[in-house]
C-alpha cells in the first residue's frame, strides 16, 4: 500500500470537493460551493496537491506558500488513519519551509486533535459567520522541523 502525490490543477475542483464533502458534516460544508447539489471547491489562487493511495483519489490539500496557510486538507474517511494526511502535511511542510498555520472549526476536534499530536499549537481562537450561523474557529500553527 502505498501514497503517491501529484500536482492538483482546477481540473481536480469537483475530485477535491467530493473528498472534502465525504470528510465533513453536512453543516460544515460551504454553501458557497454547492452548485445543483455537488460541492465544487474552486483552486482560486491557491496552490494544491492531490494524494492517491493505490491508486485510488484519497485526499488534497490546498495551501498558499506566501502566506505559509494551508487552506485545506482532506482526506476521504476510508483513507484516513493510513498515512495519506501525515503525506500531505509533510509534503506541504517541504515546499512552505516556514512556519505554517491551519484555520479549524472548534467543533471538529477530530482534525484538531490531529495537527496537535503533529506538532501544532493553539494561536488564535474568534467567532465569525459560516454558513449564516456564528461559529467558533481556531488558528493553529507549526513551527518548521
Amino acid at each position: 500500500m502505498s501514497v503517491e502525490i501529484r500536482e492538483g490543477t482546477v481540473s481536480d475542483d469537483q475530485l477535491c470537493g467530493t473528498i472534502m464533502s465525504a470528510a465533513l458534516k453536512r453543516e460544515d460544508i460551504p454553501r458557497s460551493f454547492l452548485k445543483n447539489n455537488v460541492l465544487i471547491l474552486p483552486l482560486r489562487n491557491n496552490l494544491r496537491i492531490v494524494a492517491y493511495y493505490d491508486n485510488k483519489p484519497a485526499g488534497f490539500c490546498d495551501y498558499v506558500i506566501s502566506k505559509g496557510h494551508i487552506n485545506y486538507l482532506f482526506v476521504e474517511p476510508l483513507f484516513q488513519a493510513v498515512g495519506v494526511g501525515s503525506n500531505l502535511l509533510k509534503n506541504v511542510q517541504g515546499r512552505i519551509k516556514n512556519s505554517i498555520t491551519v484555520n479549524v472549526l472548534c467543533r471538529n476536534e477530530q482534525a484538531i486533535l490531529w495537527y496537535l499530536n503533529r506538532g501544532f499549537i493553539v494561536k488564535n481562537l474568534w467567532m465569525e459567520q459560516f454558513n449564516g450561523k456564528p461559529t467558533a474557529w481556531l488558528k493553529l500553527n507549526r513551527k518548521p522541523f
